[in-house]
């Protein structure tokens, strides 16, 4: 599929399903790429490792503007993550086994770390990679 259809099918999810942006939807679809891809071997992931990897990826990609970065887009919960997945599952653009189901993604998750608030201390010093 082209970058073009891709782009098409998020923007008809959109019409559907408008309170996520389009960048949510492409982050998200990066993200499972993102998740697989370090893993020794390809094979399906579960909810849980898929969260994992949208924490991850996110750190990754926007650092300590995570949760804003993902926040804006409207991705606030696990399950903000299990609606974008199964609504790119239902357009083709993912795949889910027959094991799988959006309650998977029902949990309590940090997807990303909050900002501190000016003036406040963390409890630790922040890790400098």
């Amino acid at each position: 599929m082209t970058p073009t259809e891709i782009q098409a099918k998020i923007r008809e999810i959109m019409q559907r399903e408008p309170r996520f942006s389009e960048e949510a939807y492409a982050f998200v679809a990066n993200a499972v790429t993102f998740t697989v891809g370090r893993l020794p071997s390809h094979r399906h992931v579960s909810a849980l490792e898929l969260l994992g990897g949208v924490h991850d990826y996110a750190k990754q990609e926007f650092g300590v503007l995570a949760y804003e970065v993902l926040y804006e887009w409207g991705i606030r919960s696990a399950s903000d993550v299990g609606r974008i997945v199964y609504l790119l599952i239902g357009s083709g653009l993912l795949s889910a086994s027959k094991d799988d189901a959006p309650e998977d993604f029902e949990v309590d998750f940090k997807l990303a770390d909050p900002p501190v608030a000016p003036g406040t201390q963390q409890a630790f010093p922040p890790k400098i990679d």
